[in-house]
């Protein structure tokens, strides 16, 4: 019988400066880094509430951490945080 393989979920949440404003998207990955499920497309009035709202996707996933993928032109923060 074949050994079943858990399979760990991550959140990413990607930032990116549009004409728009702040864009976020916040999805949910496998370890294989694919998408699962739909992501959360939204505007931003800064990055501290779009990781805010990262923060609270993956606590309640149960998640202890949440990556950024920071795509605007002031890039000052670490690509994992702690939830």
């Amino acid at each position: 019988m074949a050994a079943l393989k858990e399979t760990k979920m991550f959140v990413r949440l990607k930032i990116e400066d549009t004409r728009e404003g702040l864009v976020a998207t916040i999805s949910q990955r496998n370890d294989d880094g694919k998408i699962a499920g739909r992501p959360s497309i939204f505007l931003v009035g800064g990055k501290e509430e779009a990781k805010q709202r990262a923060k609270a996707v993956a606590r309640a996933l149960g998640l202890k951490t949440y990556r950024v993928l920071d795509r605007t032109s002031s890039r000052i923060s670490p690509p994992i945080h702690p939830a």
